[in-house]
């Protein structure tokens, strides 16, 4: 019998000392919050003033071209759109609860991550079509004006840009966050798989 309670104790003190520190791991997961809302606070504001800018440029800038002003839509509704959908991510990452259970936490990282993949899988490819479509029919109005080495270049030089942001940038900005985000997601599912097994 006294070998038994031994047992009971010993297992009651191993389980103690090797449970998670979750206050520490929701600390991490906070921190990974901020990074992502400060980002997408400062992308919110780029996107803005780059709104801003299209406004003004339909209101002082010579378009005589429809195609100038069917371009300057499709840009800012590119913007609009991204902009609609990226800020329903704002209150889950404002939401922060120390009392929250490590499960409660867990889900809400969970419907981050999905948020975030359809972000990166949907409206990321709406954006830059809608982008690309956009700057091709604004441009065309000035390309007409310019001679042709000069078009070239302007040409080459846009849709060079779009096509590294398209496929260098984009997918290792996408990869970069969802390593972060997955990491975090694996710890705390490990958390709350050692809190079942000690229940």
């Amino acid at each position: 019998m006294s070998t038994e309670m031994d047992f009971k104790a010993l297992w009651n003190k191993q389980s103690t000392s090797d449970m998670p520190d979750t206050k520490a791991l929701f600390t991490n997961a906070d921190e990974l919050k901020k990074k992502t809302r400060n980002k997408l606070i400062k992308l919110n504001l780029i996107l803005l003033a780059t709104t801003a800018i299209m406004v003004y440029m339909w209101f002082n800038i010579d378009n005589e071209h429809l195609t100038t002003r069917i371009g300057l839509i499709l840009i800012v509704l590119a913007i609009v759109s991204y902009l609609a959908v990226s800020n329903q991510l704002m209150p889950m990452l404002f939401k922060s609860d120390f009392e929250m259970s490590s499960q409660e936490y867990l889900n809400q990282l969970i419907r981050i991550k999905r948020k975030e993949d359809f972000l990166n899988k949907v409206m990321i490819n709406i954006y830059f079509t809608l982008l690309s479509a956009g700057l091709a029919l604004y441009m065309l109005q000035f390309i007409a004006r310019m001679n042709t080495a000069w078009a070239l270049t302007y040409v080459v030089w846009t849709f060079g840009w779009i096509a590294f942001s398209w496929f260098y940038l984009r997918p290792r900005g996408i990869k970069k966050k969802g390593k972060a985000l997955n990491d975090m997601i694996e710890r705390l599912e490990e958390v709350n798989g050692q809190l079942r097994d000690s229940d």
